[in-house]
């Protein structure tokens, strides 16, 4: 309270000017949306992308909320309550230029709340003893298996929390999820020049490095952009880092909009 939620309207103002700047992307997946943002992002998108945005969620007991942001139509759309609280996703299908598009956007457990998984906390398709974050990527690929089909494509997007090495990215990629970010030409993250690293580093106070232009110094890939083709479809993409330079000059004290930088991609069907 004594920072109004880590400075939030300042925060969604910078966010708003960072969706301009990408030009306005057909489907935005937000995590972590706590009950100040829900109250100040739906005004301040009426201001956004000529007021195009329309938002999906499901306003769940939970710290951790997500969001999706779509300017396709909406044809379906739902709440995943992957294993383990606060940890969640919201997908929707749309109407896409090429077809139907499903995207799910997703918040994995992080390092301070990834318990092994048992009978009581994790459901059947995840094995006992294996971390809650590992589960959550079983869950995802297991709920696009049961999609019906028509999806010209599938993505899974977010705040993994798991590096491009570790099992829970395995799963998703041998599922055929495609890495937007590596299949785009992009190099991997470099801890020593924070290039393609999206969040981790130094985290300096009090606002995880958002008031200070350097940011946080990140050193770590765990935010992405995975896409599954569907039938006859090639995966055409093309990867930048979202929200990467700060400010021109702060607002209400802040450089950055969040203490993760994002991912933004285009994507298409060769």
């Amino acid at each position: 309270p004594g920072t109004d939620a880590c400075q939030a309207p300042a925060r969604v103002a910078i966010s708003a000017e960072a969706l301009e700047a990408a030009s306005c992307p057909d489907l935005v997946g937000l995590q972590e949306i706590g009950a100040r943002l829900e109250e100040l992002l739906a005004p301040a998108l009426e201001r956004t992308c000529d007021g195009r945005y329309a938002i999906a969620w499901q306003d769940v007991e939970s710290p951790s909320r997500q969001m999706v942001l779509t300017r396709l139509p909406v044809v379906e759309e739902g709440y995943l309550d992957i294993a383990n609280f606060p940890w969640e996703a919201y997908w929707v299908r749309v109407d896409g230029p090429h077809g139907s598009v499903d995207f799910l956007t997703a918040h994995f457990a992080s390092s301070v709340n990834d318990p092994p998984c048992a009978p009581d906390l994790c459901p059947p398709v995840c094995a006992d003893g294996i971390s809650t974050n590992a589960c959550h990527a079983l869950q995802v690929v297991d709920f696009f298996d049961a999609r019906p089909d028509g999806a010209r494509l599938s993505i899974a997007a977010g705040d993994l929390n798991a590096g491009p090495d570790s099992p829970t990215l395995a799963t998703l990629t041998d599922a055929g999820f495609v890495d937007a970010w590596l299949a785009a030409g992009e190099a991997e993250c470099d801890p020593a020049t924070g290039l393609g690293c999206t969040a981790g580093g130094s985290q300096p106070e009090p606002l995880v490095g958002m008031d200070t232009p350097e940011g946080p110094g990140y050193d770590e890939r765990i935010d992405y952009v995975l896409v599954r083709p569907g039938p006859g479809c090639t995966i055409r993409a093309e990867a930048d880092p979202f929200a990467a330079t700060p400010r021109a000059e702060p607002r209400n004290g802040l450089w950055w909009p969040s203490d993760h930088a994002g991912v933004v991609a285009a994507l298409g069907c060769a």
